[in-house]
């Protein structure tokens, strides 16, 4: 017969008290973290990849010396993510906030957010150099952008996520509008709002950067791009470190406000309705009333403006450059593509895969928590002149940078939905005697899949662009490669040819993801 005393004292011997197990995570965290440092140093001192790898040391000594210029750009930086970021979320949210009001506007509003995210930055800054003293806002407008469609996209996502019999109770009682968006949709979206803002920090400071080299005296990017250029290994991971620790200052306070918002308002484990459809006749005619409207207003910028050939053709001119080399753009879209989607798969299997075995085995958190934490929140630009050092300046880092990619928002979302579980769900498993493994397969992987398969849209969005940006900076690939070879030779039609290109594919890409996710969705719903 077990007595109750020692019930009681059978915890205390199992697991110790409540401060050693508080201490446990803290204490696998650090030396997983002296672990990583170590390791630095010694493939530093070493010299292993011919040198491309600083040791912890030289970068830090790089610091020191180097501490009022990296702390004059990192202001400079700072300042353009978070005035971008904070325009991006803001004009996303309301974005959001509009589409949930109006129902039948979303499915507009969606797919304006799409193409505009399908445009490479890469390509805007040539024509924002162009206009009278926009080079200084330069950075601020590509941080905006690549914050908008990670906020639209999510939110929105959100605003659906109410639970269908929540949503049938608010029927039968007869709310309006305004009660069901204050009382249902938008408690409901505040989690993944947040999640929005954590995607947005990166994603910012990614566009600040690439917008610094266009043109700016200023800034981390600058650094970057000129001491990859000069072979300054020591600057260029100095530079990178100092952009890392700032991003992940931000991600830390957002993955603060995270857990806060989690507990006061919970995660809704339900799929998001589908977006209110349009027939196909409004949006066939809403196609073509959009191209024949931008291909206007091209031609009326040009025109108008009298801008000169060798700042921005005309649509005809794009037009007889794809016509003349069709061959050309072709064979450097397959490269891009198989690239991207390659990226993107690889990325997306690891960021899962790490999400799940983070879930399974609680005690590698602690060892695992300083790469989980750091790799979502590096602004994926600063991997490209890194990895170019470490893996060649070729189309295997081209790669690396689409896989590095994919992985961020996957593993966030992922690791989030995981924990969005329907409640009392994991009571029955405990009661049933379920092993972890089991609750994995059948309770909280399926809980996640609209959060994985929401992280897949966006990356399917995103990563020809990061392919494009990659191959642009290298020289290497495909129509990155081609873009930048049209762009030293004043072959304006042949770059905004290759750009057109990329943003076609772009929209595919994404069209796949959303197909892929109704299959999926259809069949774990």
């Amino acid at each position: 017969m077990v007595t109750i005393s020692a019930l009681e004292t059978r915890p205390a011997r199992m697991h110790g008290t409540p401060a050693q197990a508080a201490r446990k995570p803290v204490l696998g965290t650090a030396l997983a973290i002296l672990g990583v440092l170590v390791l630095w140093q010694a493939v530093g001192q070493a010299g292993l990849f011919g040198g491309s790898i600083p040791s912890l040391t030289a970068v830090l000594s790089t610091i020191a010396a180097q501490a009022p210029l990296l702390w004059k750009s990192l202001g400079a930086t700072a300042s353009r993510a978070l005035l971008g970021g904070l325009i991006g979320i803001s004009a996303g949210l309301a974005f959001g906030v509009l589409a949930a009001l109006f129902p039948k506007a979303e499915s507009l509003i969606l797919r304006g957010a799409i193409v505009i995210n399908a445009v490479p930055i890469v390509a805007l800054g040539p024509i924002l150099m162009t206009l009278p003293g926009a080079r200084p806002a330069i950075p601020v407008v590509f941080a905006a952008l690549a914050a908008l469609f990670s906020t639209i996209i999510t939110v929105s996502d959100g605003f659906r996520s109410s639970s269908p019999t929540s949503r049938d109770v608010f029927r039968v009682f007869g709310a309006g509008r305004w009660n069901q968006f204050f009382r249902l949709k938008l408690p409901t979206a505040v989690p993944l709002f947040v999640d929005a803002i954590r995607l947005a920090i990166p994603a910012a400071v990614l566009g600040a950067l690439l917008g610094e080299w266009f043109g700016v005296d200023s800034g981390l990017g600058v650094i970057m791009i000129s001491s990859m250029r000069n072979i300054q290994y020591e600057l260029l991971w100095s530079a990178a470190v100092v952009a890392v620790l700032f991003s992940m200052v931000l991600y830390g306070a957002a993955t603060l406000l995270d857990v806060r918002v989690s507990r006061r308002f919970g995660r809704s484990a339900a799929r998001p309705t589908p977006v209110t459809p349009i027939s196909l006749r409004t949006s066939f005619a809403v196609t073509v009333v959009v191209v024949i409207g931008l291909v206007v207003a091209w031609q009326y910028w040009i025109t108008a403006n009298h801008i000169p050939r060798l700042v921005a053709p005309a649509p005809l001119n794009v037009v007889n450059a794809l016509t003349a080399d069709p061959g050309a753009y072709l064979g450097a879209a397959a490269l891009t593509t198989s690239i991207a989607i390659g990226g993107l798969l690889a990325g997306a299997i690891v960021g899962l895969a790490l999400a799940v075995i983070l879930w399974l085995v609680p005690a590698l958190s602690a060892a695992v928590a300083p790469l989980a934490v750091l790799l979502p929140t590096v602004p994926i630009v600063i991997f490209i002149p890194i990895l170019g050092s470490v893996l060649g300046y070729g189309v295997a880092t081209v790669f690396a940078a689409c896989i590095i990619m994919a992985f961020f928002p996957v593993y966030v979302l992922a690791a989030s939905g995981l924990t969005t579980r329907p409640p009392g769900s994991d009571d029955i498993f405990a009661v049933y005697g379920a092993s972890r493994l089991t609750v994995l397969v059948r309770l909280a992987l399926p809980a996640a899949v609209p959060s994985v398969m929401l992280a897949l849209r966006l990356s399917a969005a995103n990563c020809f662009l990061i392919a494009l940006s990659a191959e642009w900076l290298l020289g290497q690939g495909g129509l990155g490669r081609v873009f930048s070879q049209k762009t030293v030779i004043l072959d304006t039609g042949g770059s905004w040819a290759a750009v057109l290109v990329s943003i076609v594919l772009a929209l595919a890409a994404y069209g796949v993801a959303v197909v892929l996710e109704r299959v999926v969705g259809r069949r774990w719903a």
